[in-house]
C-alpha cells in the first residue's frame, strides 16, 4: 500500500472512529509510527485533524462535524463570502436584503470546512 491509500484508509478509520492513537495506527498498517506521524502531518495540511498529546486522551482526532463525503468551499472561497457579507452588512454596498443574506450566510456555514479552535 502507497502513502496516498494508507492516508485515505486513516482518513476513513478517523471518520469512524473520531481519533486514534498513532501506535494502534502504525500497527494496523504495518509501517513504522514514524510513517504515521509523517502522514498526519501531511494531513493536516488539508483535513481537520488534529493531534493531542496524553497517556490516556493522546492521538489523532478529526473535528466533529466533518463529513468526507461532503463537497466543502476551498478556505480562500470561504473567507471572500465572509467578507462579501461583512462589507454587505456594514456599508449596504451590496443589493442584498436581510433574508437573502441570511441564507448566504447559513450556505456558507453549511459549505465550510470545519474548523480546529
Amino acid at each position: 500500500m502507497g502513502s496516498a491509500e494508507r492516508r485515505k484508509e486513516i482518513m476513513k478509520i478517523l471518520c469512524r472512529r473520531g481519533h486514534e492513537t498513532i501506535t494502534k495506527l502504525a500497527d494496523e498498517f504495518g509501517v513504522s509510527i514514524r510513517t504515521i506521524q509523517r502522514d498526519i502531518d501531511v494531513l493536516s495540511l488539508y483535513e481537520p485533524i488534529y493531534t493531542k498529546n496524553g497517556r490516556y486522551q493522546g492521538g489523532v482526532y478529526i473535528m466533529k462535524g466533518y463529513d468526507p463525503d461532503k463537497q466543502y468551499f476551498a478556505c480562500e472561497d470561504t473567507e471572500l463570502l465572509e467578507s462579501i457579507v461583512a462589507q454587505s452588512e456594514k456599508t449596504g454596498c451590496c443589493r442584498l436584503n436581510r433574508e437573502q443574506l441570511s441564507k448566504l450566510k447559513k450556505i456558507i456555514s453549511n459549505y465550510s470546512k470545519p474548523q480546529i479552535s
